[in-house]
């Protein structure tokens, strides 16, 4: 029987959950003989794979930690690692600066392998017995640098000790982890051992799926039978469900294991008899941790799994033995041992070494509900809801808008979509809009322009995953959507005022406010059962005079609604993939339509980057894991082996087929002479205008609205930067001084000073755009330029809505005269697309009076604030604050969201009625 004291670490479990209040250490890392700093150390939460390296000024950053005590592992080529204890408090930052001391004299590898002998050969051996295991995790484990472990001369006899001076690497391609260990201590004697050390996880890149899928289950096949495992089924009393069964040696019984007999059933009530523990266990006096009382020696026999070498004939599953010195197990909820030195176990659990650890950051609980989990379409099913900041909209408006997902099993997450498909159909089931938006941890953020073009009233916002294609219509999300031009109103009668809230309230400082006043609001979240929760939640709020509250169409709880899937529905029939990504897929087709399999080269964004595939047979090929915002140009090179080019066409993904309700609610509306919104008009030109040419293929933009040649812009003379030249040749831009600053700011989409944020137009050089520094804005950007060399500047005044957010107030872009002569698709063989990636986020900018330093002749704002990102705390209390318009009418506050618990948060609220 020995001693089992592996890993002597401060152990912590960390939940990176949204919810919680997490904390931060930062430091930097020095010489501690130079005070130099030491940039790319490594710097790490022993046993997990949270992980990070100092930047070039030997600094570093930890975010995201559960708060606690942690144990901080500091590893660096050529120093002496270390570790640090410290604890974080909840929401806290903790600086953490550290000297690291060199060794006296480094080896090279060179010098360490030339000085191991057959002697150290056949120790090495006992040390990997010994340090990984000897089951089938360690048959798959291997030491990636065994020559910096030394075998010095124990001073004990009997004993086995090792030392490294450099951290061992080690790849478990059982479990799929890399493993840096920093090892302080290796001692082993017949009678106890110790391995002490700081452990560094990195995740390995699986091969294929189904590789990563035997990564899964071998780490879930490890924790189900680990001793974390077993007392943490004890603490919940599910052990012997769990697999764990527990007996302890009856009184007078055989005082040793080697007189008892080979059948466990004729022992059973003789030498042992069954342990119970439910009564044993009770909360210790730190909070989180808990007390068993485990005394005398108890026998564990893990009836789920599978031993090769039986300790009883009629047992063939894995047996151990335990011991606890003091008679108690220190453990926290989750089953890690706090007091591991005072735990000896022998039989199977003590063969386990670290071919068998897993991190502590390991989320187990989701690990084994997975491989639990029937493949039904029940149990993948997902739906999402659109909280969008307003009602309605008028054309041109920018809509933002939260996607909260829910998932017939939360565990599966994970696994299920991460691309949401957004569209924009008007009542003639025409598709005005269509993007692509990234779903991170079940949550999309995003926002879209409205064509400023729009002449109907009647749209409908869809939302659905590739993967809710199986599911029907029904699953999607489908809201109709009321967008008005600038002379239509809501007629009055469509008026609501009062609504069911659900889990929440609101409170209003101060309670009736005028105009451009402050207004902090209070919320308060709730259970179903009153109980304050964590939650994550969307707010807007809008001026009533100008977006009257009328009915929301669709509700929350109905749009997530999941109980409409058969049980028994399997999942044999789905005929749509789970997209994980976004993806491309072409054929490479001969001169007879035939497919062909040739080398394809892709060039990204006119030879800024270059990617080799390979089609297939039939001709096929793809771009998977692509991650990308905005247009990008990709164009496609292949021939065959005579070097005669190929065709290749793009496989255009067919539309999820509209199914629009017949009698879905739209507000009535009113017709007024006076519009909302005043367009102002385009100053005459002055001079003639060189027109786009509809022939010329078009860029990003489409046809721009003016285009000035590069010779028109240096005739005058006036040429000391593009901006005062271009000033002069396009009607209605606008060039001002900015305060006491002396900096330009150019606007080309009319006058007034948006009190959201900046009115600029993009610049873009040679379809490139320029993303200016700190301070810059798009007059420094075209300053930089020589009109010279500029071959034609192409003007757009409208919005772009194909650049998303950056392309609101218009582009400025500027071709060079020497990237003319030739582009991907003037290139013979050459096929070029314009593709889609996700939709680039823009950012909704609250109006702060307290720091406003333009004067902002008319607030008409109808959006006052919108925060896709608020967070309730544990005590369910989330504040905010926004500014008020000129307005001194109603204001509606509008909540939505989802608490940690998957439950539904819903309220409106009309503030400042008077």
């Amino acid at each position: 029987m020995k001693q089992s004291l592996l890993l002597i670490f401060s152990f912590l479990v960390f939940s990176m959950g949204l919810f919680a209040q997490s904390g931060t250490i930062t430091g930097i890392v020095k010489d501690s003989e130079t005070g130099e700093t030491l940039p790319f150390c490594s710097v790490f939460i022993n046993n997990t794979t949270i992980s990070t390296v100092t930047d070039m000024d030997g600094k570093f950053v930890l975010s995201g930690l559960t708060p606690g005590p942690v144990e901080i592992g500091f590893s660096f080529l050529g120093y002496e690692a270390q570790t640090k204890t410290v604890t974080i408090n909840p929401g806290g930052t903790l600086t953490l600066n550290l000297s690291m001391k060199p060794f006296a004299q480094e080896l090279s590898d060179v010098e360490i392998k030339a000085s191991r002998d057959k002697n150290w050969e056949r120790e090495l051996r006992k040390f990997e017995n010994l340090f990984l295991g000897i089951d089938e995790a360690a048959s798959q484990t291997q030491l990636l640098n065994p020559w910096v472990i030394d075998f010095p001369t124990p001073t004990e006899k009997g004993a086995f000790v090792a030392s490294a001076a450099l951290p061992i690497e080690i790849e478990n391609r059982y479990l799929g982890y890399k493993i840096t260990f920093n090892l302080k201590e290796f001692f082993d004697s017949p009678t106890n051992y110790r391995i002490v050390g700081a452990a560094r996880f990195e995740e390995l890149k699986p091969e294929s799926e189904a590789q990563k899928s035997i990564w899964e289950k071998n780490r879930a096949e490890v924790y189900r039978k680990s001793p974390m495992n077993m007392f943490r089924s004890i603490l919940r009393g599910t052990q012997e469900r769990e697999g764990f069964y527990l007996y302890g040696d009856k009184a007078g019984g055989s005082a040793s294991r080697n007189m008892r007999s080979d059948i466990f059933a004729n022992e059973l009530g003789k030498s042992v008899v069954p342990y119970k523990v439910d009564s044993l266990v009770k909360p210790a006096p730190a909070p989180g941790q808990f007390l068993i009382s485990m005394k005398g020696r108890i026998e564990i026999h893990y009836q789920k799994g599978f031993a090769q070498a039986n300790t009883y004939r009629d047992a063939p599953y894995p047996i151990s033995w335990l011991e606890v010195e003091g008679g108690q197990v220190r453990v926290r909820a989750n089953g890690m041992v706090l007091n591991p030195e005072k735990l000896v176990f022998s039989g199977d659990m003590d063969r386990k070494r670290i071919s068998n650890l897993l991190p502590l950051d390991y989320n187990a609980e989701k690990a084994i509900q997975l491989m639990d989990l029937a493949k039904t379409a029940k149990n993948y099913q997902e739906k999402v809801y659109l909280h969008t900041d307003k009602p309605y909209y008028y054309a041109g408006d920018q809509v933002f808008f939260k996607g909260y997902f829910v998932y017939g099993n939360p565990y599966l997450r994970d696994e299920l979509s991460k691309v949401m498909h957004l569209e924009l159909i008007s009542g003639d089931r025409d598709f005005v809009i269509e993007k692509k938006f990234q779903i991170r941890d079940g949550i999309v953020v995003g926002d879209f322009y409205l064509p400023d073009t729009l002449s109907g009233e009647k749209y409908f916002i869809r939302a659905y995953t590739n993967w809710m294609r199986n599911y029907g219509p029904n699953h999607y999300f489908l809201l109709p959507l009321s967008i008005l031009d600038p002379y239509k109103r809501v007629a009055p009668e469509e008026t609501v005022t009062s609504w069911e809230n659900t889990g929440a309230t609101i409170q209003a400082d101060p309670e009736q406010f005028g105009r451009r006043e402050k207004v902090t609001v209070t919320m308060k979240v709730s259970g179903s059962k009153g109980q304050a929760v964590p939650a994550t939640l969307s707010v807007g709020v809008w001026d009533a005079r100008q977006i009257v509250p009328v009915k929301r169409t669709l509700e929350m709880g109905k749009a997530l609604d999941l109980q409409t899937v058969p049980e028994n529905l399997g999942l044999d029939r789905f005929s749509f993939p789970i997209e994980k990504s976004l993806s491309l897929s072409g054929t490479v087709l001969d001169d007879k339509g035939k497919g062909a399999s040739a080398p394809v080269t892709a060039f990204v964004n006119n030879f800024q980057g270059m990617i080799e595939l390979e089609s297939a047979s039939d001709g096929t090929f793809s771009l998977d894991n692509m991650e990308f915002y905005g247009p990008m140009k990709l164009a496609f090179s292949a021939s065959d082996k005579k070097g005669k080019p190929l065709k290749i066409d793009l496989t255009t993904p067919l539309k999820a087929p509209v199914a629009l309700p017949m009698e879905a609610y739209f507000p009535k509306l009113i017709t007024l002479a006076n519009p909302l919104r005043i367009k102002e008009l385009m100053e005459p030109e002055e001079e003639p205008i060189e027109k786009p040419n509809p022939d010329e293929k078009k860029a990003i933009y489409g046809n721009p609205d003016f285009v000035v040649k590069g010779e028109d812009l240096t005739k005058t003379g006036v040429n000391a930067d593009l901006v005062t030249s271009l000033s002069g040749k396009v009607p209605g831009m606008q060039v001002t001084l900015v305060g006491a600053t002396g900096q330009q700011q150019i606007r080309i989409r009319g006058g007034a000073i948006s009190s959201r944020g900046s009115m600029e137009p993009i610049v873009m050089v040679n379809e490139s755009i320029m993303n200016g520094g700190a301070g810059s804005n798009a007059a420094d950007n075209l300053r930089s330029i020589n009109p010279f060399d500029i071959d034609r500047v192409e003007v757009v005044t409208r919005m772009a809505p194909m650049l998303g957010d950056q392309g609101r107030n218009g582009i400025i872009a500027v071709y060079l005269k020497d990237n003319l002569e030739m582009g991907t698709g003037d290139i013979p063989g050459i096929k070029e697309y314009l593709v889609q990636g996700y939709q680039p986020t823009g950012s909704f900018i609250p109006v702060d009076y307290e720091q406003e330093s333009e004067v902002v002749e008319k607030d008409d704002r109808q959006t006052l604030y919108w925060n896709p990102f608020m967070v309730a705390d544990e005590k369910g209390t989330v504040t905010f604050s926004f500014f008020t318009n000129d307005s001194e009418g109603p204001v509606v506050v509008e909540v939505r969201g989802l608490s940690i618990d998957g439950e539904i948060i819903s309220g409106t609220f009309i503030l400042n009625q008077k």
